[in-house]
């Protein structure tokens, strides 16, 4: 029965709806989606302006203008005039939800997903105003094109960002509330006072026109910062952490172009994340790292892994677990002749793009030489998609036994001949194998240890005599998964 039908047989009658005690209403309503909360308008008299206590506002295209971004009607994409039309609609129509949720109740969250400009700044600040004077914990504004439209890499020329005014952010409600803060699409204007921002925990800046100064006085106001994002900023070169006064735990940084300086901080930072060239990195003011992640793009990108396996290692005593990506395979990067001896690193996780059956497998041999205390090494393969009989005779691998590696996981497993050549080598040289993992479907990292999976094909699973062959040579000692 849909909604208009259940109003229809609440009229005249009694109103058994508008009995409800508020705490069990505003319970319902914050279990539904904005969209479905403000439908229950329609309910009951009484009920009229219950979705004003709904604590999350997300205001984007479905929810505000019923439109999908990718769905049939969205195949044409909009020309400006018509996406000009679309977002005056947009901005009335929020305009006039959020005058509603002014009598409303606290405010957890807001969310903008709009493609919105300079135009409606007065708009947007309104909002986000309303929003802080009502508690909100959580802010989130994306006002990137893809959110709102198909996008057709039409540029467009005369379109002016909007200015996240951090004047916004001086008031004592934000002050005691603001937790999380998301910007994407951007411009970032000058900070208030330092440490005004005392309940800061959470900023992720994506695609935001900022400066490496403006970045530095953001964070003086936002002392306890535990988990910081930096995505696509294009005016970001030289990035300074050592405060002693951050509480900084968590440092992610992904695709800035024109970055070549990270002076890594402070005494807290405990995990590090970075995707982009190979920039010049600092690591004495994070004595506490422990987890890194890297991925390295450019012309570049072999003398990153080089160093990552080499001196990142050597650089930073506490690190624990590495989670590398090699994009151009394993094939050339080059690795220190001399055998060094990393105690410190239990877990490595190594992605390897391609794995071609050239490789001469040295990449290996220099971990299990090199990183003697490994307790866990997962290999994630991405070897071509078909499978074709190596011209390679066997390889002359030198012993190298290792004696702390208990766990091995290994992803893109399909059985082509370099693959079992490797399995079959570590299978001779971890002694102490406790437990064994195989799995044909690649892995994929999506940051703060987050993974996807890609299902494996028909043609891309392991094949039935290469499964017989792996509980055929696995020791029964090991506990093996194959999937």
């Amino acid at each position: 029965m849909g909604l208009h039908q259940k109003s229809t047989r609440t009229t005249g009658t009694k109103d058994c709806l508008g009995v409800l005690p508020d705490g069990i209403l505003s319970k319902i309503i914050s279990r539904l989606t904005l969209k479905e909360a403000v439908r229950t308008s329609i309910l009951s008299k009484s009920w009229r302006a219950i979705w004003t206590s709904h604590p999350c506002l997300l205001f984007d295209s479905a929810n505000i203008l019923g439109n999908k971004i990718h769905s049939k009607s969205m195949s044409c994409c909009f020309g400006e005039p018509d996406r000009q039309l679309q977002r005056l609609h947009f901005v009335e129509k929020v305009d006039h939800l959020m005058h509603q949720r002014r009598r409303g109740l606290r405010i957890d969250s807001l969310a903008i997903h709009f493609h919105l400009g300079k135009e409606f700044a007065s708009h947007i600040s309104e909002w986000i105003e309303c929003a802080f004077a009502k508690g909100a914990e959580i802010i989130d504004l994306d006002l990137s094109e893809s959110c709102s439209f198909k996008v057709d890499n039409v540029p467009l020329a005369e379109f002016e960002r909007y200015t996240f005014s951090c004047s916004l952010l001086a008031s004592p409600n934000v002050r005691c509330a603001l937790k999380h803060l998301r910007l994407t699409c951007c411009n970032f204007d000058s900070v208030p006072t330092p440490g005004s921002l005392a309940s800061l925990t959470t900023a992720e800046l994506r695609d935001v026109n900022i400066s490496d100064q403006q970045l530095e006085n953001f964070l003086l106001t936002c002392l306890r910062l535990e988990n910081l994002s930096l995505l696509a900023c294009t005016n970001l070169v030289k990035l300074k952490f050592s405060c002693p006064k951050f509480r900084l735990k968590i440092l992610s940084i992904q695709n800035c172009p024109r970055l070549d300086s990270i002076e890594l901080g402070p005494e807290s930072l405990t995990t590090f994340e970075y995707t982009g060239e190979l920039a010049t990195f600092s690591f004495k003011y994070a004595p506490r790292l422990t987890d890194m992640y890297l991925s390295f793009t450019g012309h570049n990108r072999q003398d990153g892994v080089s160093s990552a396996l080499s001196r990142f290692a050597c650089d930073i005593p506490h690190l624990r677990t590495l989670n590398l990506v090699s994009v151009l395979g394993m094939k050339t990067p080059e690795l220190p002749d001399k055998v060094l001896n990393f105690t410190n690193v239990q877990e490595l996780i190594l992605t390897v793009f391609p794995f071609h059956d050239e490789d001469k497998f040295d990449w290996i041999i220099y971990v299990l030489k090199t990183f003697t205390s490994l307790r866990s090494l997962q290999l994630n393969l991405f070897s071509p998609s078909y499978i074709r009989k190596s011209n390679i005779s066997p390889r002359q691998l030198p012993e190298c036994t290792h004696r702390h590696l208990t766990k091995l996981e290994i992803n893109g497993f399909y059985g082509s001949p370099h693959e079992i050549e490797l399995l079959e080598y570590l299978l001779d040289n971890l002694v102490e194998l406790g437990v064994l993992f195989i799995n044909s479907c690649r892995k994929i990292y999506k940051r703060f240890n987050r993974w996807d999976s890609e299902v494996a094909s028909n043609s891309h699973k392991i094949r039935p005599e290469v499964v017989e062959w792996i509980h055929d040579n696995v020791s029964p000692t090991i506990q093996l998964h194959v999937l």
